[in-house]
């Protein structure tokens, strides 16, 4: 028995000594913003929304540091917030990085994060009053893990929904399953364990944009930094490139961001299955191109269509949560769609979830 765990022990020591710390992203050799496909006035920014950094252990410098080695354009901070807070982080850019200051709010068993605040917020406040009260301040609202609150009249208000949670997929795990992946699978290995599709989350935000528009994004949330055997995992290196979520805006600034996120011009990828640089969901009619996260009304001419950077093993169109259209081994897909509808993209690589779009709101 014992020759049998030192035969294991020396097996993990070898796995981790050969694998890389970080996921194999292929970033580029430096830092390009592409223009949005069908949309040359948009450019694709990548980012990353709800990142507590006091729990990093950093300053903001360092994170902006980061940042640019990984080539994140924009950061959303999301600090728990204790009443009578006052620090929501350092808003505008710091070491060429944007950052969105904010803070995070516990209601009804998770958390509803105020971006671009920068005022204190009564404690105790319903929800509704808490999401007006960030409105108030010109600030988003962001419903985290909306599976997670006691009721969906906590976050009906709220401006976006963060519907895939880095955090909440690893906490979903037991700490031993957690422990054992680390030692015996690479990095990316490890990190597709956490790329779990958010089947609870997509049919809460599915069934919420049957009436309403709502931006779909991704969070990040507390790096874990799990110690296992002197090396450690889910750190915040690991993480900016493992999940991100996209902006489509004119230029990154504050106000032109903030505008993207309401509006939905966004999407998800996960960059550990191949990096994104630009990707696009729209739809159209004659002359008309309609981007994703807006409207446009049914007529008999109208066309969905996708265009990815690559292949995908699998490209899923959906109508309000029902797959409508889907295409193999492919970098596009159309669909002519018959009937009003929320209707968005999945792309998947090795069974795992790729890139995931907001709506294109047919009416």
């Amino acid at each position: 028995m014992l020759f049998q765990y030192s035969l294991l022990t020396v097996a993990a020591l070898t796995v981790i000594g050969c694998s890389s710390p970080l996921p194999t992203t292929e970033l580029p050799p430096a830092r390009y913003i592409e223009v949005v496909p069908e949309f040359p006035g948009f450019h694709d920014y990548r980012g990353i929304v709800d990142l507590p950094i006091k729990a990093s252990g950093m300053d903001q410098s360092g994170i902006a540091d980061l940042a640019k080695t990984s080539q994140i354009d924009f950061i959303f901070l999301a600090d728990r917030v204790q009443p009578g807070d006052t620090d929501f982080g350092i808003g505008g850019f710091t070491n060429d990085i944007l950052f969105i200051s904010g803070g995070a709010f516990d209601v009804g068993g998770s958390q509803i994060i105020g971006a671009n605040i920068r005022e204190p917020i009564k404690p105790n406040l319903t929800p509704n009053d808490l999401i007006s009260a960030i409105h108030d301040q010109g600030g988003i609202a962001i419903a985290v893990d909306p599976a997670k609150f006691a009721s969906s009249e906590d976050y009906a208000l709220a401006d976006a929904m963060e519907v895939y949670s880095q955090r909440s997929a690893w906490l979903a795990q037991s700490p031993t399953t957690l422990y054992l992946h680390a030692i015996f699978f690479g990095t990316d290995h490890f990190l597709a364990g956490l790329d779990v599709r958010p089947d609870a989350n997509l049919a809460l935000y599915d069934r919420m944009t049957t009436g309403a528009r709502v931006t779909m994004l991704a969070g990040t949330g507390a790096p874990d930094n799990l110690n296992v055997l002197g090396t450690k995992v889910g750190t915040l290196p690991q993480l900016f490139l493992f999940c991100t979520t996209h902006l489509l805006a004119r230029e990154r600034d504050t106000a032109p961001i903030l505008e993207a996120l309401r509006l939905g011009h966004s999407y998800v990828s996960f960059d550990y299955l191949g990096y994104v640089g630009a990707f696009a969901f729209f739809a159209r009619a004659g002359d008309t191109t309609t981007m994703m996260g807006d409207e446009v009304h049914l007529a008999p001419a109208l066309t969905l269509k996708t265009e990815l950077p690559a292949a995908a093993d699998r490209i899923a169109i959906y109508q309000d949560g029902a797959e409508v259209t889907s295409a193999d081994n492919a970098t596009k897909l159309e669909f002519a769609p018959k009937s009003p509808g929320a209707y968005r993209i999945e792309a998947y690589r090795n069974g795992k979830l790729w890139i995931l779009s907001n709506p294109v709101y047919v009416r």
